[in-house]
């Protein structure tokens, strides 16, 4: 069973019900991985010597721009999260995979530890949004972690939005409803319907249902 956990607080705090309109994306589990630190543009740049991995899963609500988030990850060895451009965790744009941008926003320092946890919600300011919210939605925007082995970042990941038919989720009886959730895979990336209970503190993915 795939598990995702979540901040509960935070994401009941984004108020998913039937009833709002807001507008919610969501960025489910996206992989965090060394190899995506290489890229060709502006300039070319390995991957790190990491065995590093992690998942980062994510909601966006474009009303109030609140962006909250999980982050699970483990360093190579001996390595630890360390501060960059004032912080040791980015949002880093417009970029595609395979590119490098500048940072975005930072978000709350994860613990100086080889492998953790980390929840929390970061409120993008107007010209913020009015800057990158686009880039965001349309896959541009990657989630970085700079370590004591790699300043420039150890492990990144892609942050892949739903498709535009699937921004709604609803929170509603400690259950999130997803549908068409873009979830990376072994075979690549592929769309489901997917629904997570709360159990104990943790969002449990009790049901994926490939979209054919």
């Amino acid at each position: 069973m795939k598990k995702t956990t979540l901040l509960a607080a935070a994401i009941a705090g984004l108020s998913f019900s039937q009833a709002s309109m807001a507008e919610v994306f969501a960025f489910i589990e996206m992989p965090l991985t060394p190899s995506q630190e290489a890229v060709t543009t502006p300039t070319p740049a390995p991957a790190p010597d990491s065995l590093g991995y992690g998942r980062i899963t994510a909601f966006y609500d474009n009303t109030t721009k609140i962006f909250t988030y999980n982050v699970n990850w483990k360093l190579q060895d001996e390595s630890v999260p360390i501060t960059q451009d004032g912080g040791n965790n980015h949002l880093h744009g417009p970029a595609d995979v395979g590119a490098s941008a500048g940072v975005v926003l930072a978000l709350p320092d994860l613990p100086e530890t080889n492998s953790g946890n980390a929840s929390g919600s970061v409120t993008f300011t107007e010209e913020q949004a009015a800057a990158f919210e686009s880039e965001l939605l349309a896959g541009r925007m990657y989630y970085n972690i700079h370590s004591t082995l790699a300043s420039g970042g150890e492990i990144r990941g892609q942050l892949i939005p739903n498709r535009e038919d699937a921004r709604n989720a609803i929170y509603q009886n400690s259950q999130i409803t997803l549908t068409n959730v873009l979830v990376p895979g072994i075979q690549g990336a592929q769309s489901y319907d997917a629904v997570l209970n709360l159990v104990n503190g943790v969002f449990v993915l009790t049901t994926a249902t490939p979209l054919r």
